[in-house]
């Protein structure tokens, strides 16, 4: 007789640039993995053939601010991974996620111009409304947060949000989360654990490589001095390592196999987890 399945995760934002990682972690750990995002099953996985682990992944189509088009997923899950989020208002993700320094070059031009106010916001009017901070940083964690306190199985709630380390951002990328992070830790119905990296990458995107590389030389040069750079403004930018999507995906594996632990943990907490994932 098969062994019952130990832990059920659904991962929100399951076909996005993290939320797929997770996925093949929770997979390969021989858990069940329900993917929910609005788009279901990634376009990359659509033509071609599916790797291994992804074939065993529930990919579902929803909107996690419409309890009522996910709710139905929920039974018997123990575990949801909120891995949604936005940098900027822009663009952003056309930067990260360009296969080539063109396309790279152009989100880097209406990223700017959100930086500096100058970017088109287009008609107020429509009926569509623009995707905010609050909207997809805050409000889709609350949301979910109060779907999964209902069912009786929940375990663990593990939040991905980010360490305040980027500059010239909006200040609401980091409000936003800090208020998701301090809905969470007020719910008694599950540990709440959130992981808070800098700078994610992945070989996938190769436009951020350049970045997560000269990020890596500043923490080498900054390291003697990297105490004295984290009291000066923008000195963590420094001082911050970036992490492939993988270690934070392992961490998240980690964080919930490990019985009763809950709390934040922040670059080198993901660090640790992710090692201590090797062992789960």
């Amino acid at each position: 007789m098969a062994q019952p399945v130990a832990k059920k995760v659904l991962v929100v934002g399951g076909s996005g640039f993290l939320g797929l990682s997770v996925c093949k972690h929770v997979v390969r750990q021989g858990w069940e993995a329900i993917s929910l995002s609005r788009r279901g099953i990634p376009e990359l996985l659509k033509h071609g053939g599916q790797p291994a682990w992804a074939e065993k992944v529930q990919w579902e189509a929803g909107d996690s601010l419409e309890p009522a088009s996910y709710e139905h997923l929920l039974e018997n899950v123990t575990d949801v991974v909120h891995t949604v989020g936005m940098i900027s208002e822009a663009d952003y993700k056309d930067v990260v996620g360009a296969k080539n320094l063109c396309d790279a070059a152009s989100g880097v031009a209406r990223l700017a111009g959100e930086m500096i106010g100058m970017r088109d916001r287009g008609n107020p009017l429509r009926e569509t409304p623009r995707p905010t901070f609050e909207m997809v940083n805050r409000d889709t964690a609350v949301t979910m947060a109060k779907e999964a306190a209902k069912v009786p199985s929940m375990d663990a709630f593990v939040y991905v949000s980010a360490s305040d380390i980027f500059p010239m951002i909006d200040p609401r990328y980091i409000t936003t989360k800090r208020q998701a992070e301090q809905f969470l830790f007020a719910r008694p119905e599950f540990r709440s654990i959130v992981l808070r990296p800098g700078f994610m990458y992945s070989n996938e995107r190769p436009a951020a490589t350049p970045l997560a590389t000269a990020i890596q030389v500043a923490n080498m040069v900054t390291k003697p001095v990297a105490k004295e750079l984290n009291t000066l403004p923008f000195g963590t930018s420094l001082t911050t390592p970036p992490l492939h999507i993988d270690t934070v995906a392992s961490a998240v594996v980690a964080a919930i196999a490990q019985k009763g632990l809950k709390g934040i943990f922040d670059v080198q907490g993901i660090q640790s987890l992710s090692r201590a994932a090797h062992h789960v």
